[in-house]
């Protein structure tokens, strides 16, 4: 037993010694979380590929789609830090490595669609992380409808279907924002039109904080060679606010809540060259840390299921429980315990 304990002992220390991430003997700033020669040859950064799985030896496979919330505590290393310039470089949020990933080429396609179907261009991923804001030529933000009208009517823009009469125009003056709501896009449009006439305007991009929630599209199977249920991760993709509605809401004041969209979706495997090099903050040892592409293929998130697949066009849970947060909460439960109970019932005699 003593040596067992000591050769236990000495595996520790070695581990814990190779995940120093060179913090306490770096040179200089600029070597924190560079690895020395020495724990390059001694640590294999290589992914851990999946093994084989012939269809034959599946007994029984389900695919769920999940909601992973980022305002659960236990789901913060997927979302923190939003702000990098308080943190060191070696610690970045999950969406930061997806961009890096997608912008450099590592991650060669992305999707409109957790079943890949559509294919997103390049061109239309950029154009959803920047967008363009009008300015209000100096005068108070509060007039800003006035204020893009004014610029129309000054730059001699056919205004077209608006054909605004003088009480309309008073009641964008006087802040209504729902008169102005009518006819926001065409205004918004024509204004951008025009930008080149000398107008302000400001460039807004996406910012990390924009991240709400993930979807995590994955398949449960049991493997009758392996003799147990195993999770395989198959897509993922960051819901976030729009960076055109979450800066139209704060510059107009509209006061509304932005809405969330799919920013888009990644067929899993071809993120994990991304992901294995990219690691999470650990608060019980931040020497000792995990990559996120561990962190997902082990499941140490909470989530609620909110679709199965199924012979009904793979509707969603929210589809034939509508109007109910508690029972479709229910409803994902009672997927999960029958996913969980095929394992179990394969040893009941």
């Amino acid at each position: 037993m003593k040596k067992l304990n000591l050769l236990l002992i000495t595996l520790l220390s070695l581990q814990l010694s190779f995940s120093q991430s060179n913090l306490l003997n770096a040179d200089k700033p600029e070597d924190i979380g560079v690895k020395s020669s020495s724990q390059l040859d001694r640590d294999d950064e290589s992914v851990l590929d999946y093994g084989y799985i012939d269809d034959k030896d599946v007994l029984y496979s389900k695919t769920v789609w999940e909601i992973i919330d980022l305002n659960e505590r236990v789901n913060f290393p997927f979302l923190y830090p939003t702000d990098t310039s308080l943190v060191g470089q070696e610690r970045r949020p999950l969406i930061h490595y997806l961009l890096k990933g997608i912008k450099s080429g590592e991650i060669s396609k992305i999707y409109d669609d957790g079943k890949f179907n559509f294919p997103k261009p390049m061109s239309l991923f950029e154009q959803s992380l920047t967008d363009t804001i009008m300015t209000p030529d100096g005068e108070d933000k509060i007039d800003i409808y006035g204020t893009k009208l004014k610029f129309l009517r000054g730059n001699q823009v056919d205004l077209g279907e608006l054909d605004l009469s003088q009480p309309e125009i008073d009641m964008m003056l006087n802040r209504s924002a729902v008169e102005y709501s009518k006819w926001e896009s065409k205004i918004l449009s024509l204004c951008y039109s025009i930008m080149d006439y000398g107008t302000d305007y400001t460039i807004n991009t996406f910012q990390y904080d924009q991240v709400q929630q993930y979807l995590i599209k994955g398949v449960w199977y049991f493997d009758k060679i392996q003799s147990d249920l195993r999770y395989r991760p198959i897509a993922i993709a960051p819901i976030t606010t729009s960076v055109k509605d979450k800066a139209k809401n704060a510059f107009l004041g509209f006061g509304e809540e932005a809405k969330t969209s799919e920013l888009f979706w990644i067929y899993y495997p071809n993120a994990r060259e991304t992901l294995k090099d990219a690691f999470v903050f650990s608060e019980r040892n931040s020497a000792v840390r995990k990559s996120f592409d561990e962190l997902i293929n082990s499941r140490r998130f909470h989530s609620v299921i909110f679709l199965e697949e199924n012979v009904q066009e793979d509707r969603e849970i929210k589809d034939y429980i509508s109007k109910n947060s508690f029972m479709q909460l229910l409803e994902s439960e009672r997927i999960k315990e029958k996913i969980r109970n095929f394992e179990h019932d394969m040893w009941s005699w």
